[in-house]
């Protein structure tokens, strides 16, 4: 470990790195090297083409002033001294007339004069394999061009010669890297072998860490920057290189999760150790979004007046976690969960729980539990929590609230188990939607009751109202009738039968929508009442139309039911007399009852009331229900409100009623089907 921390980059995995950065950089010399060589030749070339160029256009020159001078004179003789140049003179219609040329030299320098539009200039053209350097003086008041050309390659001459000069140089520097490399890799192979026989113990153990996948680490709590002391395998353990994060202590705990750094908070961050050695399960950021599962063991020691803490980190699969199963368990379930001990400290959280309430939450870890809710519900969680360790809970979902990370409240409802070995376990389910759902609900059926109970006020209040009035009309057209019927012509007794039928009609109306209002206002209890007998009631109150119509009804037994008596008569009264009324000419209405166990809803009694009546169009099902609604008006007297009366007294009674739209057509008649509870 000394050595290590000494010459941390003597790991097998350190020296490999270092030979392949070492390869690099001398390879990367070399490149450079090269390339500082073709960049300083192709400037020193540049630069003796420009001389070579100045040196031609200054001779050129030199010689057209000559000829200005004196027109005749011969300017090869001027040249002598320098047999590789050669001098012409052409005029401006290409015409040599000094000299020689060649003939697509002086293309070429025609081209270039068009092109610059200058009076003196140079040029390079190709002399078959030759690269030729052409410079001309235009004279104007001659009407001459004095042209000189030379083969490139007399001109480079010092070039090349500076250029084998700089190669051999170039050559012996890159012979020296590459010596030099040589010689630092074997310095640092040989340091490596002796490092390697002065600590063989201590490289096994680094290698068998480092092949196991673990590290070491170990700082100074006196030490204010937290430099590490000693590091083994570490940063390499995540996959990271030497220089990408700081030796210090720092840097380590920046690379923990929230979850872990929380959870360590106390005794690597506040230096506050419960015990001297701790082990638990951590998540370390082995990237900028991915985390990797260690198993991480910290131990503080005191030596004089030194404090140090060494840290163990050990790489585990999933199936290898050595931590408390509640770990484990938080880890990796998906809903919100915690863990407390036994004094309702929060000992840790699932990332959903963090997820949904914000990372803060960690700062709660070592704290009472209930920090995690409203104010208002804290008092509520520390009595379920302390049912819970008293084993007096009951098995059941508990709803409380906490902030999400915009602050908004959550409703979640909280499901314990434990204790287990000291801690006790809660997860939850987020049930806020469910929540505003049931109070909207709420506010909706309360607004809903009330304006049910408004409008049975306001249909009984005008019921009752429209009776006097109604009596006082209905008297006085009788009283019409026994005095006048008779003397006056037959269409006056026509208006009198009309407004006296039209009272009485009026009369039956108001009086069925009053009862229709009244029922189901009533306070009484419901009692237990023998549906035989409530039927037998309803055919005493129509024997008359019974005997009339020579309709007969049977029935099976009927239940002992919870119920209101009055409500019940009214509802087998309608029944029966709308049996009876919409009966078929010339058959005798025949009616049965049946009741049996309510297949759907265990508890209730399903009751059907069958007739051979004229039927009802399945299509009518639900418009029979309604108020006021009529299928026959003109056929049959009524005023629409004996099924809605059912239906009021089916609901009242916790069932419901309807059309059974499954009897065939061939099977003339109506059968209705209603629910009742039945008794405890």
């Amino acid at each position: 470990m000394f050595l290590t921390s000494i010459e941390p980059s003597l790991s097998r995995r350190g020296l490999s790195k270092l030979r392949k950065r070492l390869a690099a950089l001398t390879i990367t010399g070399m490149v450079i090297l090269l390339f500082s060589f073709f960049f300083i030749q192709k400037t020193l070339y540049d630069s003796a083409i420009d001389q070579a160029r100045a040196q031609m256009m200054a001779v050129t020159y030199h010689l057209s002033a000559v000829l200005a001078q004196n027109s005749t004179i011969d300017l090869q003789r001027v040249t002598d001294e320098n047999p590789d140049l050669s001098v012409g003179v052409l005029d401006s219609g290409r015409n040599q007339i000094n000299g020689t040329i060649p003939p697509h030299l002086v293309d070429d320098l025609f081209d270039e004069i068009d092109k610059q539009k200058a009076s003196r200039g140079s040029l390079l053209c190709m002399h078959g394999n030759t690269v030729m350097l052409l410079a001309y003086s235009i004279l104007p008041q001659l009407d001459r061009i004095v042209v000189t050309y030379i083969p490139r390659h007399i001109l480079l001459g010092n070039w090349r010669e500076a250029i084998m000069l700089h190669a051999s140089l170039f050559l012996i520097v890159l012979l020296i890297m590459a010596g030099l490399s040589v010689w630092l890799w074997q310095r640092l192979k040989r340091q490596h072998l002796r490092a390697a026989d002065l600590a063989e113990h201590f490289n096994d153990s680094e290698n068998t860490l480092s092949d196991c996948g673990g590290a070491i680490l170990s700082w100074s709590t006196k030490d204010p920057a937290g430099t590490l002391t000693s590091r083994l395998n570490w940063p390499e353990i995540l996959g990271l290189a030497f220089a990408d994060i700081k030796p210090t202590a720092e840097a380590f705990l920046s690379q923990l999760s929230d979850a872990s750094r929380a959870q360590l908070r106390a005794p690597l961050i506040e230096n506050r150790w419960q015990d001297k050695r701790i082990g638990t399960m951590v998540d370390l950021r082995t990237s900028a979004d991915q985390m990797q599962r260690f198993y991480l063991m910290a131990q503080h020691r005191t030596e004089e007046d030194a404090e140090t803490v060494t840290v163990l980190l050990l790489e585990t699969a999933p199936q290898q976690e050595l931590c408390h199963p509640f770990e484990t368990y938080l880890h990796h379930t998906p809903e919100p969960s915690i863990a407390l001990d036994t004094n309702g400290i929060l000992r840790g959280l699932s990332p959903a729980l963090a997820e949904l309430a914000g990372k803060q939450v960690y700062d709660l870890i070592g704290k009472p539990f209930e920090a995690l809710f409203l104010p208002e519900d804290r008092e509520m969680v520390r009595a379920s929590f302390m049912d819970q360790a008293s084993g007096e809970f009951q098995e059941s979902e508990l709803v409380f609230r906490i902030l999400d990370q915009r602050g908004e409240n959550r409703w979640l409802a909280w499901h314990g188990i434990g204790p287990f070995e000291g801690m006790t376990f809660s997860s939850a389910r987020d049930v806020t939607q469910f929540v505003e759902n049931a109070n909207k609900l709420r506010d909706t059926l309360d607004q809903l009751k009330r304006t049910n109970e408004d409008l049975e006020q306001f249909a009984y209040v005008a019921s009752h109202d429209l009776q006097q009035p109604l009596r006082m009309v209905a008297s006085y057209t009788q009283l019409l009738k026994r005095r006048y019927g008779g003397s006056l012509d037959q269409e006056a007794d026509e208006y009198i039968d009309y407004a006296v039928d039209g009272a009485k009609r009026m009369h039956k109306l108001i009086s069925h929508l009053l009862e229709y209002a009244k029922t189901g206002s009533s306070d009484d209890e419901m009692t237990e009442i023998d549906c035989n007998q409530v039927l037998n009631e309803a055919q005493a109150d129509l024997k008359a139309i019974i005997v009339q119509e020579q309709a007969t009804i049977t029935h099976n037994d009927l239940p002992v039911i919870n119920g209101d008596r009055i409500s019940l008569s009214r509802l087998f009264q309608n029944l029966l007399s709308n049996a009876i009324k919409y009966r078929r000419p010339g058959v005798p209405p025949h009616i049965d009852i049946r009741v049996i166990p309510d297949p759907e809803s265990p508890g209730f009694w399903r009751f059907s009331v069958r007739d051979n009546g004229i039927g009802i169009h399945p299509e009518h099902a639900q418009r029979i229900f309604r108020l006021f609604q009529r299928l026959h008006k003109d056929e049959f007297s009524g005023t629409g409100l004996g099924l809605s009366l059912c239906r009021k007294i089916a609901e009242q009674h916790g069932g419901r009623i309807w059309l059974d739209t499954s009897r065939p057509i061939t099977d003339p008649g109506a059968t209705f089907i209603f629910t009742l509870r039945g008794t405890p």
